[in-house]
C-alpha cells in the first residue's frame, strides 16, 4: 500500500537513505564517486540536517510503501542570487525500483502547488549534467536555460538550470 504525506521527524533517517542510495545508483559515472562514498559515510550527519529542515518548515513530502520512505520531494525558497522571487524543487528522488510508477510526477505536482501557495509563481530545479531526469522536468513543461557549476562538498559538478514560468 503506498501512500503520499508530509514527511515527519522520524522519516528523516529513512530520507536520508533514500537519498545516499539514489546518489549511488543514478550519479555513478556523473559524479567522483569519492563524493558519492562521502554522503554514504556521512549518511547520519544528513539524517540530522533532514530533521533539523523538517522541524523548521516541513517542506518535504515522502512516498512510503508500508511505512517506508521509498521516495521524497524537498522544495522552498530558491536560494540562488538570480533568482530570488522562484520557488525551487530541492530535492526529488525515488529508490530505483520505484520509479516508472508516476510517483516522479505526482511529487512533483504537489512540489509545484505547495510553491504556489507560499506565493511562488515561478520555479526553478537543479539537474545534474547528464542525468536522465532532465528529460522527466522538461516534459513537466521546464525550460533548460542554461549550466552552472556547483561546489558539492568541495567537488565541482556541472549542473543544469531548469525554469516554469
Amino acid at each position: 500500500m503506498f501512500k503520499i504525506e508530509k514527511a515527519r521527524e522520524c522519516d528523516s533517517l529513512q530520507i536520508a537513505l533514500v537519498n545516499v542510495y539514489t546518489w549511488k545508483t543514478q550519479y555513478t559515472g556523473l559524479i567522483p564517486d569519492e563524493l558519492i562514498d562521502t554522503r554514504i559515510r556521512n549518511v547520519e550527519f544528513s539524517e540530522g540536517k533532514i530533521k533539523e529542515r523538517i522541524k523548521e518548515d516541513g517542506n518535504y513530502i515522502v512516498v512510503k510503501k508500508d511505512n517506508t520512505v521509498v521516495g521524497f520531494v524537498r522544495y522552498g525558497k530558491c536560494d540562488m542570487k538570480d533568482y530570488e522571487n522562484y520557488g525551487e524543487i530541492k530535492a526529488l528522488y525515488l529508490l530505483e525500483g520505484f520509479q516508472g510508477n508516476g510517483f516522479g510526477r505526482e511529487l512533483f505536482e504537489i512540489a509545484r502547488e505547495k510553491l504556489k501557495n507560499m506565493g511562488y509563481t515561478k520555479m526553478r530545479i537543479n539537474c545534474l549534467k547528464g542525468n536522465p531526469t532532465l528529460d522527466f522536468y522538461i516534459h513537466m513543461g521546464g525550460k533548460h536555460i542554461g549550466e552552472f557549476e556547483n561546489n558539492i562538498s568541495g567537488f565541482s559538478v556541472m549542473e543544469d538550470i531548469i525554469i516554469y514560468d
